[in-house]
């Protein structure tokens, strides 16, 4: 439970008789005097309500006069609102198990007949929600401890990559002052200020070059939750390329595909460019002679499949020519902790974090790969309603029956 000295309980109901009643059973537990009850009589006044201020438990009633609870419930685990900051407790007067069933696959804690609305149940109900919401918070806690170690993980691995890279401006422009140097000591009377002004931009340009590389690790490794928006994948793959470039290595060939105009997606764009970043390690890692790693991005219709969905979603193509995988490999390659590198050069944890992003942002990811032929990893990701820029994508894509 809260350590605040008084509760915030909020009731969604549009039926007075019924907020009485949870109110009374309330006070014969005692939470008359530590708690505030607040009510709403529709689904709009509680979303209302629960966007103005924090509660700690929310009874929500099935049957409301502008929305049902279930989509309500959706409303506060959209992503984009994020709302969901209490445990909830579903009331129906129904006694339909396949509501509550649903109720509790969209996040509610527990659920109440409103003909067991007594004190008892009630209590149960109150600190089963919040046990169980803690333990989700917990969970989610822990799930960004996961990715901020993945973050750092791939940061390592690409160490090697980016320490070349810096080395490689920094004698740009070390290179530069020697050579103004050479010029001021030699005629230090007749300085060419064109020749100076070309050489202070050269260094510019790199000294921008490596700020920019600088920026955009920060971003990669800051830990926060995850912030879903609608976005351009292409977009998203192009700022991954600029870090991938400059850390991969010489020996790797990196081509991007991208489809003209993909359909927008709802993912986090930055943890999306993680995947990609980690995608990229393994395959440099599956290349050690050097090879090319192709990403590539297309409109797809899925119409059936046992393992997708049918409907329409951006494919992300990320495919590389190193030694593959057997069967018995690719088969656990999204398993938590499992890697196949030597001990203490991986914790396993990049492809399965993959795995759960894509699951995050209801996608679909699979894997194909033979020894000696390669690897090419397929992320589905649905089609949003509006593109980045608020306007319709256009309706047309590739048309496939099966998926992954």
């Amino acid at each position: 439970m809260t350590d605040k000295a008084q509760l915030e309980i909020l009731i969604i109901d549009d039926n007075k008789v019924d907020r009485e009643a949870i109110r009374r059973a309330l006070k014969g537990l005692g939470y008359g005097e530590r708690a505030v009850i607040h009510d709403a009589d529709s689904g709009r006044g509680g979303l209302e309500f629960i966007a103005r201020r924090n509660v700690d438990c929310v009874f929500l009633d099935y049957r409301l006069p502008d929305m049902d609870g279930l989509a309500l419930l959706k409303q506060l685990y959209d992503p984009k609102t994020d709302l969901a900051k209490s445990p909830i407790v579903m009331l129906t007067g129904q006694g339909s198990e396949a509501v509550m069933l649903e109720a509790l696959r969209w996040g509610a804690q527990d659920y109440l007949l409103k003909d067991n609305i007594t004190p008892a149940a009630l209590n149960i109900a109150l600190k089963k929600a919040q046990e169980l919401f803690e333990l989700k918070q917990n969970r989610r806690l822990a799930e960004e401890q996961l990715h901020h170690m993945r973050k750092l993980e791939a940061v390592g691995q690409l160490t090697s990559g980016i320490a070349h890279d810096f080395n490689n401006l920094l004698t740009v422009v070390l290179g530069n002052l020697h050579l103004l140097k050479e010029k001021v000591e030699a005629k230090p009377d007749k300085i060419d200020p064109e020749y100076v002004l070309k050489k202070i931009h050269t260094m510019e340009t790199v000294a921008r070059n490596g700020a920019d590389l600088i920026k955009r690790l920060m971003v990669f490794t800051r830990q926060r939750p995850l912030q879903h928006q609608v976005v351009n994948v292409n977009d998203c793959i192009r700022n991954a390329l600029e870090i991938l470039k400059r850390s991969l290595g010489e020996t790797i060939e990196i081509e991007m595909k991208p489809a003209k105009e993909p359909w927008p997606v709802l993912i986090d764009p930055e943890e999306f460019g993680n995947v990609l970043i980690n995608m990229a390690v393994n395959a440099r890692d599956a290349m050690p002679k050097g090879g090319r790693l192709t990403i590539a991005t297309q409109n797809m219709a899925i119409e059936a499949s046992r393992e997708i969905k049918a409907g329409n979603y951006t494919l992300v193509t990320v495919s590389d020519t190193g030694t593959g995988m057997t069967p018995e490999v690719a088969q656990r390659i999204f398993e938590p902790f499992f890697t196949t590198k030597p001990a203490g050069e991986g914790t396993g944890l990049g492809l399965s974090m993959a795995y759960g992003f894509v699951k995050q942002s209801n996608g679909h990811i699979s894997v194909e790969s033979r020894e000696n032929a390669g690897t090419t990893f397929r992320i589905y990701l649905p089609r949003a309603e509006t593109s980045p820029e608020a306007k319709t994508a256009p309706a047309h894509g590739r048309r496939e029956k099966n998926a992954g």
